[in-house]
């Protein structure tokens, strides 16, 4: 079965102030963590990275793998179905946010399992582990059941026709959702989990840098 990784890292940087993809950590800009990653993968042959279109030729890419750069769009459906239009041949997509930089090898290697078993797709996930409640209006309308809540992450992996084709009957119904197994389930696609980690967080704020610095530093001391 041929494997390919879409990588995103084609943010404007609207609310974080810069592209946090090109920010330095220890010397690498966030999205190369992910690529480090996809490297020690065999099964994955080829990646796709999502650039800003006014980046693509100025980031320099180092990678083991076959490398597509391809320009993002306005939002991040957009730059998945960008990506997606240009895998050829392809049985098993993994995608994922080069803003997660800490993702790890058995994320993506479990969630290709899942896949590789018979489900449609396989997710990156953490149980809730705090109490989460619904308010509308700074008033607290219930309390969820936290037994049935997950915390989303990435890599994604799905069959790589049936994400296509989520993607394509979303563009067609103006549907927008912000992971693509949201597409997936709207066609009633079979989705399971693979565990994820609280180390598996998304770069959104300056405090996220300061965070992932000193999970760095603390990584070098170990």
């Amino acid at each position: 079965m041929k494997v390919v990784a879409v990588l995103l890292a084609a943010g404007s940087g609207r609310r974080f102030g810069e592209k946090k993809q090109f920010v330095k950590l220890k010397g690498e800009p966030v999205f190369q963590y992910s690529i480090n990653t996809v490297n020690k993968i065999d099964v994955i042959t080829d990646l796709i990275l999502v650039l800003p279109e006014e980046d693509m030729d100025r980031v320099k890419v180092f990678s083991f793998k076959n490398v597509i750069k391809v320009a993002g769009g306005r939002e991040r459906q957009e730059s998945v179905f960008n990506a997606l239009k240009k895998v050829e041949d392809a049985d098993i997509v993994v995608v994922h946010d080069t803003a997660r930089p800490f993702a790890t090898e058995k994320m993506f290697l479990d969630s290709i399992k899942n896949v590789k078993d018979g489900w449609d797709g396989s997710i990156t996930a953490l149980k809730a582990r705090d109490t989460i409640k619904e308010v509308k209006g700074n008033k607290v309308i219930k309390t969820l059941n936290r037994e049935n809540l997950y915390i989303i992450q990435t890599p994604q992996t799905f069959v790589f026709s049936k994400l296509f084709d989520a993607h394509k009957k979303a563009k067609e119904k103006g549907i927008f959702g912000t992971d693509d197994s949201y597409l997936m389930e709207m066609e009633n696609y079979r989705i399971t989990i693979n565990e994820g980690s609280v180390l598996n967080f998304k770069i959104t704020t300056r405090e996220d840098i300061l965070l992932a610095n000193c999970l760095i530093r603390s990584k070098s001391t170990l």
